[in-house]
């Protein structure tokens, strides 16, 4: 049966998170995630009047490439990533995996030279694409959570897809209210911390660039 939650947490990355317009390019870097989630996002992109660009990946790959990262390897691939952002209005990307642990046995060394690299691509997306990423719900992660597959997933969907527009109001009474406070105080059972927030700024997160949020 059909999991109609793909084209509505579809609709949400497209229509919502980064407010696809007409003639956006539109980079989707997919991870290990269910096909037909893939073809509900690229549908809801051509539905905004926007073009998809894909690339897909698989951890195992990505960790294996990685296990063997030269400086000169990367630095090509990190030239065709930026020319390639260069040309985007917008970037969704989605990772799944079932182990979160899976680069654990990649060297330190390979890792940073492969983030060194890669960095720059990485701010240009930031501060020039509108964007959204997020995970897929795996049984690793429901196990993390101590819930069952199903319930988690459900848990997953149900976070994604709040209407975090309406929320937007009282994120920003919020955060008016802390950063004109010093100190805060956390009280709970076994529970009683206080620390200051003083001179730092409270940025609203409303489902724009993470889901959830």
């Amino acid at each position: 049966m059909r999991d109609t939650r793909f084209q509505e947490l579809a609709a949400q990355l497209a229509g919502y998170s980064t407010a696809l317009r007409p003639g956006d390019r539109v980079l989707l870097e997919l991870t290990d995630i269910p096909e037909e989630m893939g073809v509900a996002l690229i549908r809801e992109v051509r539905a905004a009047g926007a073009l998809p660009f894909l690339r897909l990946n698989q951890t195992r790959l990505n960790r294996e490439m990685l296990s063997g990262a030269v400086e000169e390897q990367y630095e090509a691939i990190a030239r065709h990533r930026m020319a390639e952002m260069e040309d985007m209005d917008a970037y969704i990307e989605i990772r799944g995996g079932g182990n979160a642990f899976e680069f654990s046995s990649v060297p330190q060394e390979n890792m940073a030279t492969a983030m060194k690299a890669l960095n720059p691509v990485a701010q240009r997306r930031i501060r020039h694409t509108r964007w959204c990423g997020l995970r897929w719900p795996s049984e690793g992660m429901a196990q993390q959570a101590a819930m069952s597959t199903e319930e988690f997933e459900d848990f997953y969907f149900h976070t994604c897809l709040m209407n975090y527009g309406a929320l937007r109001p009282a994120m920003k009474r919020l955060a008016e209210m802390m950063e004109a406070a010093d100190q805060v105080r956390i009280t709970g059972p076994g529970t009683n911390i206080a620390f200051s927030i003083k001179g730092l700024n409270a940025i609203p997160c409303a489902g724009e660039c993470n889901l959830p949020d």
